[in-house]
């Protein structure tokens, strides 16, 4: 038997609510990895999401709420088969300019600050009709009201008929069950009140979310039926709790925010009266101890330069070709003799855009721990924000907690998945001086860099923001921090340490009733599905091996089961199917395609299946075929 046709039930089961069969005489609703829902009426038919292309008569009309590729893949295939689709409007870029996307995507994803979905179709959709805010549509005596209702994707639409006598909301993905959402990723957005991009604009969306379930419930539905899990029969119940528990999110959020630092409190209150409402109470964490950092560290952009005694140096981050023209002036000015090394403390491009020319220009050697080499040196193999399209070459790769000693300082190197989980940093120590520990973009004085969800901040006890602060509770002694976009050093008391805590956990905690998963890292962690590497260059008519990384975060062992699916000409020549995954562990499934004869942009996609867990088309990779 296939796992995907059990899946739905137990996806059900598990929320605690089941609906699937007839919900009035003339609807009925179909469980899978996304419901498909039929109406009949006068011997005709019109579906919501999708329905079985096999099942005839076929539907006359498809509904569709959004436009990401997970959920239309039965909708696909009824529209090849001759059924017209009516859509948002506002959804219209994904759906109509899909290889317009694609296309520019090979090279926009690099340098990514908006952080927008990229579940994409491979190809644009038929629609033969687009539709707005308080659109009607007629069929068979039945009106459905159009409602914009923007949340989990921008552009996102409601439909709300009569039928039956009950007044039924097919809703998308804007609720899930009792009053929950599938994930807090795809909320990221600008904040365009408070001039914040989509990089530091977590949960954005959020706002949207609330005014949108507001605006559903004064319909006074008898039923929503969203695209995934169960029909909700109470609608204002389940409403109510999940605006209750985002704006709950969103406060402890600010609560501990690094952006209070940067930004001020004035736009941090225009973000939290947009989600928690006008006047809303908003707590901000007040700044930690701060001061002027000491004469042995030169600060430049994004960089800091140890110096020695004798005049050798230790360079940390080189984002901007600034940082090697100020260091080449204190060479020439004799403030330094030369560059012994680099650290790179994570990931993003504003602090790895010239570290492979700095390199080259100091002859000196690059330092990361394990945990982010990878991506360091093979950027195009990932899909994150601030990608860098320069790779580093020859990384000295260093353990976490391993030491090494330079001139008078002593080093140790630390995995430190802050604001990334591709993070590091290093533990500076220096005779008669306080230690300074250079934790990359972690910390701020006002508290957690962890704005952008697609950074992967996990929420396990032995990685992300918890394996972080253990880190700092075990420094014996004094010391400072260095956030190098910060012209201070700071501290944490351990009464602030304890807050930040505190908050953290409750953030788990929050996050776990918002989300239907097992585990609430699924809720906040894109990657925990993904193709590797992620871009790829391949010759006309030759193979290349992809891996299907697959993250098993949940507290028992999971079996996941794949379906890649080629577009374009590309071909699947072979792939595993299958693989078991202890609690916590990370592995992959192996997939072979062969590029076709002709030179041009492609896409792999596959599914991803689990007990509970059904994803069509959830993850994608690109072939760039030269």
């Amino acid at each position: 038997m296939r796992l995907t046709l059990v899946l739905p039930s137990l996806l059900w089961f598990a929320t605690g609510v089941s609906s699937a069969g007839k919900i009035t005489p003339h609807l009925t609703v179909a469980g899978g990895p996304i419901n498909g829902v039929l109406i009949e009426k006068a011997s005709s038919r019109l579906a919501v999401y999708g329905w079985q292309v096999d099942d005839s008569p076929k539907p006359e009309w498809v509904l569709l709420t959004h436009g990401r590729r997970d959920a239309l893949k039965q909708a696909q295939a009824l529209i090849a088969d001759g059924t017209k689709a009516i859509a948002p409007g506002r959804e219209r870029y994904a759906l109509e300019k899909a290889s317009d996307f694609w296309a520019a995507f090979t090279r926009t994803r690099f340098h990514d600050y908006a952080q927008q979905s990229t579940k994409i179709l491979a190809k644009p959709l038929k629609i033969s009709r687009w539709v707005s805010d308080g659109d009607t549509f007629e069929w068979k005596g039945l009106t459905f009201k159009v409602l914009e209702t923007p949340g989990y994707t921008r552009g996102s639409a409601t439909y709300v008929v009569k039928l039956d006598g009950k007044t039924i909301a097919f809703t998308g993905d804007l609720i899930y069950g009792d009053g929950k959402i599938l994930d807090l990723y795809s909320f990221q957005d600008e904040i365009p009140e408070a001039d914040i991009r989509g990089y530091h604009g977590y949960g954005s969306r959020l706002a949207q979310l609330v005014a949108s379930l507001k605006k559903v419930a004064a319909e006074n539905p008898d039923f929503l039926i969203p695209a995934r899990g169960p029909v909700i029969t109470e609608p204002k119940q389940a409403i109510a709790k999940l605006i209750d528990r985002v704006q709950k999110l969103y406060r402890n959020y600010l609560s501990t925010n690094a952006l209070h630092w940067y930004f001020k409190e004035r736009r941090m209150r225009l973000c939290g009266e947009r989600v928690l409402g006008k006047g809303a109470n908003i707590e901000l964490m007040p700044y930690c101890l701060h001061e002027k950092t000491p004469n042995w560290i030169f600060e430049t952009a994004t960089s800091r330069l140890l110096i020695s005694d004798e005049g050798n140096s230790f360079l940390i981050d080189c984002g901007a070709k600034r940082v090697i023209q100020d260091v080449n002036d204190l060479i020439e000015k004799k403030i330094i003799t030369k560059v012994d090394g680099i650290f790179v403390t994570h990931l993003h491009d504003d602090h790895t855009n010239v570290v492979q020319e700095a390199s080259e220009k100091f002859k000196c050697p690059v330092y990361a721990t394990e945990e982010y080499a990878d991506v360091l040196a093979n950027p195009g193999a990932y899909h994150l924000p601030a990608l860098t399209t320069t790779p580093i070459r020859n990384i000295t790769v260093m353990k976490d907690g391993q030491k090494m000693k330079w001139q008078e300082f002593q080093f140790t190197f630390h995995f430190f998945p802050g604001q990334s989980y591709y993070h590091g940093a290093l533990f500076v120590q220096k005779k008669d001086a306080t230690p300074i520990f250079f934790i990359g973009d972690s910390f701020a004085p006002s508290g957690f860099d962890d704005y952008c969800v697609l950074n992967r901040n996990l929420l396990h006890e032995s990685t992300g923001y918890l394996l972080c602060l253990k880190k700092l509770r075990r420094i014996e002694g004094d010391y400072r921090l260095i956030n190098e976009h910060i012209r201070y050093v700071f501290k944490f008391s351990d009464k602030e340490l304890d807050n930040l805590e505190k908050r953290y956990r409750q953030r788990i905690a929050l996050q776990r009733e918002l989300f239907p998963w097992d585990d609430p890292n699924y809720g906040v962690d894109e990657q925990w599905a993904v193709f590797y590497p992620y871009g790829l260059r391949l010759k006309r008519e030759h193979k290349a091996g992809l891996k299907i990384r697959l993250t098993n975060h949940s507290p028992v062992a999971r079996t996941f089961s794949v379906t890649p699916n080629v577009h374009g000409g590309l071909v699947l020549v072979d792939a595993e199917k299958e693989i078991t995954l202890q609690p916590r562990e990370t592995g992959s499934l192996h997939v072979t395609v062969r590029a076709p004869g002709k030179s041009g942009n492609y896409l792999v996609t596959a599914g991803v299946y689990s007990n509970g867990m059904a994803f069509d088309d959830w993850i994608e990779a690109l072939i760039e075929v030269e």
